[in-house]
């Protein structure tokens, strides 16, 4: 059974890249384009990862993790990438429930990677 990825960040042109790169790894991946949309996505279906963008219009990360933290025995793995490299963010991120944190800029199979390792410390 292929692992399902979620990638939710606002820029159009980052989740295809990722898409392109993570179903050729043999992954499902869905895509929200901003918070409201992901949080839609997790209410109705299950992951094995969430990609979250920290800065978007209508629904930061921040918020989608806080609305995360929320919901009783939410336990999938997060890997926020932020453009923001102040460890301010990343410590916010982590704080809120996510697992991992990436910065941007990044080349796609740096995350691919990324996340075959989240996936071998989660078996």
């Amino acid at each position: 059974m292929s692992k399902k990825i979620l990638v939710v960040d606002d820029s159009p042109t980052l989740r295809k890249l990722l898409r392109f790169y993570l179903q050729k790894k043999g992954y499902t991946v869905e895509e929200a384009h901003n918070g409201r949309v992901g949080l839609e996505c997790i209410s109705r279906d299950t992951f094995h990862l969430i990609i979250l963008d920290m800065a978007m219009p209508i629904m930061n990360g921040a918020q989608v993790l806080e609305k995360l933290k929320e919901m009783e025995n939410f336990k999938t793995p997060i890997l926020i990438l932020s453009a923001d490299k102040e460890e301010e963010s990343k410590a916010t991120g982590i704080s809120l429930g996510a697992s991992y944190y990436m910065t941007k800029p990044f080349k796609p199979p740096e995350v691919v990677e990324r996340i075959e390792e989240i996936f071998k410390e989660r078996i």
